[in-house]
């Protein structure tokens, strides 16, 4: 390495990287022209030569002002695109910023160039319902701030409008005025919000059990609505949603040119409310996609991210879009519409549809697509639940109600036994595929697809404890990385002591898991799942009670805090507060998000043992599963069984996986290692560990098949006693007796 004395230039770069000067200059002003491999790499010397600060400035300090910002837009031709970027000039001009525009007529190609176009002429970037690649736009970060607006990606800022509100508005309004079925009139195939659009009126179809259909591929205008009619004329459906109102207004003019009429034999509803839809007739309902209030909004956290760099939080800013009703809503409809439960209308008679129920598909699209395109015959259609609770209440409510359920389900694995035991899962256990399939996958994560011994259902990732720590803090403090739970709790008690305001651990209490995880790292047991209908309780048990003796101590002690930790985005602590944190592995993946200032400081290790090093236990904490609904036909069954088989463990499904995960594929975690895979937040390799902690899970662990009920006792029971105090290790006695209860009035046989 060059010694540091002397002033870094880029030929200095090019030397150590053992490229051209010309490379490492496109490789720092415009991201994108070369390889990502490379392109890091450049960085990275740059950085530890001292040419690049940490945050990504040339020369170690902030690139001079240009006074300018950029917007970037699929096309000017589009309302909603033309009022974004209006007010975003207003707004910024009142921060000191002018703005340049630039329209890419809906091409990734162009979007790309008018990137590195002005890369070097402004201080940030708007990109506005962009086509370009994730790895794109994470390139891009590394020169200047980019602000997403109609599209999220996973720590970085953004600014969207949430429509699943206001759609479940619109089709409950239809679903009450006698409307059994919709047709979506999609937009662009590349479009993020076309297809979060798609999966939300999916959901809405399917919450209200009506018909849907799906039109692909509409072009987003007057002509492209006059084409999708002939489409819609080979199954009409009582409603249609378009992906805009151009759209909308072309279909609306063409169809009533074919003899229908709005609203009487269809509905219409589009997304924009662009003034032309409240001067056709009939009068165009719609879903408020809120522009002016989004522009000003990423004008703000554009500014703040020029001005603040250093200290900068990405953060998503969500607004909740509105449903306006207007008259091209029929409020008294007769059904027309009584084919299937779907089709899309492109679709050849021998294409086997299934449906797939999760949380959310923003991450797992491009593995959906991709099996798609390699598996024409079958088809998979996302429905959304938003959240891993939500989606397991309308999961549940409709297997209770005996209402028609998904076809596949991705559930979290502390809630598969409730829906095994119910009987709502297929049972898929045989010699076959535990010999084919279950050595392709990492044993905890195997076992725990299981419930009283049979098979339902193949895992998509691991999610063992490791434990996270700021090593500047320990260092500050001069504490050492614990080896157990003895030197933890010692070298708590000194932190403490000195700094009131800083703790060495977490409990968190959003829910029951890491709460139990200390006894399944302790190799105790609260209570055993003997088969299907038989529960053991043991949670007076002295093991059992034993830790939870420890935790309230740590408690008193101010050695932990109880607080919820995390909102399923970000940490809610602030930085600093705990100096470790025991946990799955993949809340590594939100620290770096919540904490990016921190980038270099956090490290991972083995959890602390509760005997010795050599002894220790890992636990699990979440994880999901890919299910089968029971019920299904043979063929359809084979066709899921075969889709959940690539999604988990192919290689082109995993390599497409969202960075931050850990899948469930045997020897995932190790290939990592033996690559020498450095995290960049970390600033290690973190592989190694996952992959010792996962060798470690104790797997001797049962998972109530009334995950719900165990977790609402301890929120009322037990989550306000963990404080000092709180004396939280005698509701033990309380808490099993009202799990028993429960057990017991679901037919299960309690010891």
């Amino acid at each position: 390495m060059l010694p540091m004395r002397q002033k870094i230039t880029i030929y200095d770069i090019a030397k150590e990287a053992g490229v051209s000067p010309s490379t490492v200059s496109r490789a720092l002003s415009q991201p994108g022209r070369i390889s990502a491999k490379t392109e890091f790499r450049i960085r990275r010397i740059a950085e530890q030569l001292g040419y690049l600060a940490p945050d990504g400035d040339a020369d170690g300090g902030r690139l001079p002002s240009t006074g300018m910002m950029a917007v970037i837009v699929p096309t000017l031709r589009n309302s909603l695109y033309a009022t974004i970027a209006n007010t975003l000039q207003r707004r910024l001009q009142t921060k000191g910023y002018g703005l340049i525009t630039l329209d890419t007529d809906e091409k990734p190609a162009v979007e790309r160039k008018a990137m590195s176009y002005v890369m070097r002429n402004v201080d940030g970037v708007a990109l506005v319902s962009s086509r370009l690649s994730e790895p794109d736009i994470r390139r891009i970060m590394l020169v200047k701030p980019v602000i997403l607006l109609n599209r999220t990606i996973p720590g970085l800022a953004s600014v969207t409008v949430d429509v699943a509100g206001a759609i479940d508005d619109a089709a409950r309004r239809l679903k009450e005025s006698g409307h059994s079925s919709i047709t979506y009139l999609a937009g662009p195939a590349g479009s993020w919000s076309n297809e979060y659009r798609r999966r939300s009126i999916r959901a809405a179809a399917f919450r209200y059990d009506m018909t849907y259909r799906v039109v692909r591929e509409c072009d987003p205008n007057l002509s492209g609505g006059a084409k999708a009619v002939d489409q819609y004329l080979v199954r009409p459906t009582d409603a249609v949603f378009a992906f805009n109102d151009s759209l909308a207004a072309g279909f609306v003019a063409a169809v009533r040119r074919a003899g229908l009429r709005i609203p009487e034999d269809v509905s219409v509803v589009g997304f924009d409310n662009i003034e032309m839809g409240s001067l056709i007739t009939p009068t165009l309902s719609t879903i408020d996609m809120r522009g002016e209030d989004m522009a000003k909004a990423a004008a703000d956290a554009l500014t703040k991210a020029t001005r603040e760099a250093s200290v900068f939080r990405p953060e998503p800013v969500s607004l909740d879009a509105r449903f306006i009703a207007r008259d091209s809503i029929n409020p008294r409809k007769r059904s027309t519409m009584k084919l299937g439960p779907y089709a899309e209308l492109t679709r050849s008679s021998d294409t086997i549809v299934l449906t797939m129920l999760s949380n959310a598909f923003n991450e797992t699209m491009p593995r959906l697509n991709e099996f798609m395109r390699t598996h024409p015959r079958i088809v998979i259609d996302p429905i959304e639940g938003r959240t891993q609770e939500n989606t397991l209440a309308l999961y549940w409510e409709r297997v209770i109600n005996h209402r028609p359920v998904p076809d596949i389900v991705n559930v979290e694995r502390t809630a598969l036994p409730q829906l095994a035991a119910s009987g709502a899962l297929q049972d898929i256990s045989g010699e076959r595929i535990e010999r084919e399939i279950g050595p392709l996958v990492d044993r905890a994560a195997w076992q725990s697809a299981h419930y009283a011994g049979k098979l339902y259902g193949i895992p998509g990732d691991q999610s063992q404890t490791v434990m996270f720590y700021r090593h500047d803090l320990m260092e500050r403090y001069g504490l050492q990385v614990p080896a157990t739970w003895d030197e933890f709790y010692e070298e708590g008690v000194r932190l403490h002591t000195r700094n009131p305001g800083r703790y060495l651990g977490v409990l968190d209490t959003t829910d029951v898991q890491h709460y139990l995880s200390f006894f399944r790292m302790a190799g105790t047991k609260p209570w055993v799942v003997e088969d299907d209908s038989t529960i053991r309780f043991q949670m007076t048990d002295d093991r059992v009670r034993f830790v939870a003796g420890f935790l309230q101590q740590c408690l008193d002690d101010g050695v932990l805090c109880a607080e919820p930790l995390w909102d399923n985005r970000y940490m809610l602590p602030a930085s600093g507060k705990y100096l470790t944190v025991t946990y799955a592995n993949w809340l590594g993946k939100i620290l770096a998000a919540s904490y990016p200032a921190d980038k270099g400081l956090w490290k991972v290790a083995l959890p602390p043992g509760f005997v010795d090093l050599s002894q220790t236990m890992t636990a699990e904490i979440g994880g999901s599963t890919v299910a089968i609904s029971a019920g299904l036909p043979p063929a359809r069954q084979r066709a899921a069984l075969t889709f959940i088989r690539w999604f988990q463990l192919d290689p082109t499904s995993i390599e497409l996986r969202a960075p931050g995960g850990v899948s469930a594929a045997a020897g995932y975690v190790e290939d990592l290692t033996r690559r020498g895979t450095m995290d960049p937040y970390f600033n290690q390799s973190i592989y190694d560990v996952y992959a010792k902690s996962a060798a470690r899970v104790n797997r001797d662990w049962d998972n109530l098949p009334f995950f719900s009920q165990l977790d609402a006792e301890f929120t009322r029971l037990v989550a306000p006693a963990l404080r000092p105090g709180g004396r939280s290790d005698d509701r033990l006695d309380e808490w099993e007796r009202r799990l028993k209860l429960y057990a017991t009035s679901q037919g299960f046989t309690v010891k």
